[in-house]
């Protein structure tokens, strides 16, 4: 039982880290598109979470990996190119 108990754990464990880590698949030096299709800034780092770090208007923004999709073969964000430009 000791060992089945590992193993339910490791799997619930696995399945909640992975989706986020890979519901957008993103890679280094993808291009970022925003809500409305619009190229917003090419992809800098994918953080182990999923997460991406860009350089929009000179400053580094991360953009959550919640937001992220592929459509098309494209990374799309939900978030607008004024959410972007708060995001810190």
């Amino acid at each position: 039982m000791n060992k089945f108990a590992t193993i339910i754990l490791g799997a619930a464990a696995l399945s909640l880290t992975a989706p986020a880590a890979f519901a957008a698949d993103a890679q280094r030096n993808d291009r970022l598109y925003d809500a409305s299709g619009s190229s917003v800034a090419r992809v800098n780092r994918v953080n182990d979470d999923g997460d991406v770090l860009i350089i929009y208007k000179g400053k580094v923004r991360l953009v959550q990996a919640e937001t992220l999709s592929k459509t098309d073969g494209k990374l799309m964000t939900t978030l607008t190119r004024k959410e972007i430009r708060r995001l810190k």
